[in-house]
Formats: C-alpha cells, structure tokens, sequence
C-alpha cells in the first residue's frame, strides 16, 4: 500500500488542496532534525503576488523561529514566451529587489528560460546545505501546480512527492538555458518577448487584475491620507515620507517611508484592523498603483498611527519621490508636494479587498 503522508515530515504524498504549508513552508520548519533551507522552483508561470505574500510569510517564519533561519528561493520561469510582457518583466525585478535589500527577508531570485524550449513543468525542490556537495535535494514535488496565486488558490491542481535527486539533476539541467532577471544583456535575449506591451498580451495563468480594470469599477469606498505632519505643517525628518532621513545621519535607505495615518483622516473600517489585541500585526492588504507595480501594505506603530508597505519600508519612498520628480532618498518637503500639486493620496477600496493607491 502507498502511504498517505511522508514518514518525516508527515506531509501527504499526494495533495489536491491546501497548497502552502506542506509545499512552501513545512521542510523549513526548525522542528525537524534537518530542516531544508532552500527551496528550487520551477514554474511555468508566476506573479507578483504569489512572490510577495510568500516571502512575507517566510519572513514572519523565520522571525518567530517557526522556521529556519537563512531562507532562500531559486525560481525558473519556464515559458517565458507566454508569460513576459514587458510589464510583468518590470514588475518582477522591481519586486525582487525590494524583496532582496529588505531586512529579514529569504533572499530570492528568478531565472529566465532563454533559449531551447520553453518549460511548462512545475517543480517544488528543497534542499538543505551539505559541506561535501552543497546543496543537498530533500523532499520534492512536481504536478499541475504553478507558483501563481490562481493555481494555490483558485484552480483544481495536484502534486505529488517525486524523487528528490531526480528532481534536483533536472533543476540542475535547465540552469544553462536560463538568464537571470537582473542581467544586463537579458533585454537582448529576451527581445522578442518582453517588447509585449500590457495592453495587447495576455497571461494564461494571470489570477492578477490589473489596475485598468479596477479603475473602471465602483468602489465600496474612498478615502484621502495625508503625508503631512498632524497640523499639517510640514513633513519632517525620520517620519513620514522622510522616515528614512534623520537629522543624526543615522545610515538606513533614506527611501524608507510610510503615510502617516492622523486621527483627522481616519475612518473606522476602511483598513483591516487586528481581529485581536494581542496579535502582533494588524492583517496585511494588497494595493495597487498605476505605474509601480502591486505590493501589500498594513496599519502598523502605536495606535495605527501609520501606513507601511510590507515587502519592504522603501516602495513607498521611492514610489512618491519617482512621482514628484525628486532624486532618490531625497527629502521632501511640503512645499514640493503642492508644486507637484497633491499632499495626500487616495486609496478606492473594493469589494474584494483590494485597494487602489493614486497619487
């Protein structure tokens, strides 16, 4: 008789549903006498979302020693031809980084299949590190199962254990048909794909819905923040949008930023509060720009006194400083504000509970 779960791990050698913990978290779990530290993924497709809200939880893992610490993930995307617009191509990079120079984070990469067919296999490898041969394949499953939150979430999928070694040699075969997202030259090599523009490319496994499309929807709710102090007198060093500044020189990434979120602009309701007051977090929410991507964002500081983006304190620095023209990690008054002709931004909040954020 096969068995139903993994002697080791108790994880179930074949899963039709419930995805996440024994796929993308359990291997790493510090329980475990030889817990896997790394873990190899080969998709045909991915998105942002499904990169961020995994690396999020990663991180709130390995912070509560739930898991290993020293985390990292290795993507392959397989069908680059399909996949790539130039947007997406954009959106992942500008992710990653955040993602990579965000303290507490697994550090991640992504690889592009750029020559030879393209990959539609779905591949989940750990490993975990061994002084003779360095990475050593643990546990592996491969299925129908992309790295995308429509195929955790919303589809019909299955996987299955397969032999590790196995698994891990043909993660090793492709690496030589890949370029890495940050490349120099990988605009060259992927020419014909990533010069797809939003407008006319369709993603097959796309669960993502675009700005566009929210914008032509009504709403449940509006609601305008300021970036200024309380009296609304200025913006100020080490606070706000110059969280990153400090009059010290204290050195951090000077783009580290968040809204301040003043009594006067509150509303009961509008962002997803602690469900109870010993959660160390309130719950975390997806926004969505109009020319920097998507990230996730939750009330935070005492008394929700504040807005902060989760993957990392800089988008929203460099988000706002991109929009009014200003350098990187520059400081931004109030003044600057009005000549770019807006002190606060607005969040459109939806039935689902995503958010737009307009600036």
């Amino acid at each position: 008789m096969i068995p139903k779960n993994d002697d080791i791990t108790g994880i179930p050698t074949f899963i039709t549903s419930d995805f996440d913990e024994p796929i993308l978290y359990t291997p790493a779990r510090t329980e475990f006498s030889q817990p896997c530290s790394s873990l190899k993924i080969i998709t045909a497709f991915t998105d942002c979302d499904r990169i961020s809200t995994h690396m999020i939880k990663l991180s709130e893992g390995m912070k509560n020693s739930r898991l290993i610490k020293g985390l990292s993930v290795e993507i392959i995307l397989g069908m680059t031809k399909s996949s790539l617009s130039q947007k997406k191509y954009e959106d992942i990079c500008r992710m990653i980084r955040f993602l990579n120079t965000s303290k507490g984070m697994p550090k991640i990469s992504c690889r592009y299949i750029c020559q030879g067919s393209e990959v539609h296999s779905k591949v989940y490898i750990w490993t975990y590190p061994d002084e003779h041969v360095g990475d050593m394949p643990y546990i592996a499953f491969c299925g129908s199962l992309n790295y995308t939150m429509n195929a955790f979430y919303k589809r019909r999928e299955s996987v299955s254990m397969c032999n590790s070694l196995e698994a891990y040699c043909y993660y090793k075969n492709l690496l030589p048909d890949t370029i890495d997202c940050f490349d120099p030259s990988v605009s060259e090599k992927l020419k014909n794909v990533i010069n797809n523009t939003a407008e006319n490319f369709v993603e097959p496994d796309n669960s993502e819905k675009d700005y566009l499309v929210y914008d032509k929807e009504t709403p449940i709710d509006t609601l305008n923040v300021s970036l200024l102090r309380a009296d609304g007198s200025d913006t100020g060093y080490g606070s706000g949008i110059n969280w990153g500044i400090r009059k010290n020189g204290a050195k951090r990434d000077q783009n580290q930023a968040y809204i301040p979120y003043n009594h006067k602009d509150k509303k009961a309701g509008f962002f997803p509060d602690r469900e109870n007051p010993d959660d160390e977090n309130c719950p975390m929410f997806k926004v969505i720009t109009k020319d920097f991507g998507s990230f996730h964002m939750r009330m935070a500081q005492q008394g929700n006194k504040a807005l902060h983006s989760v993957e990392s304190n800089a988008i929203l620095g460099e988000w706002i400083r991109k929009r009014i023209g200003a350098p990187a990690g520059g400081y931004v008054t109030k003044q600057m504000l009005e000549l770019y002709g807006k002190t606060y931004v607005t969040f459109r909040k939806y039935e689902d509970g995503t958010y737009l954020l307009d600036f």
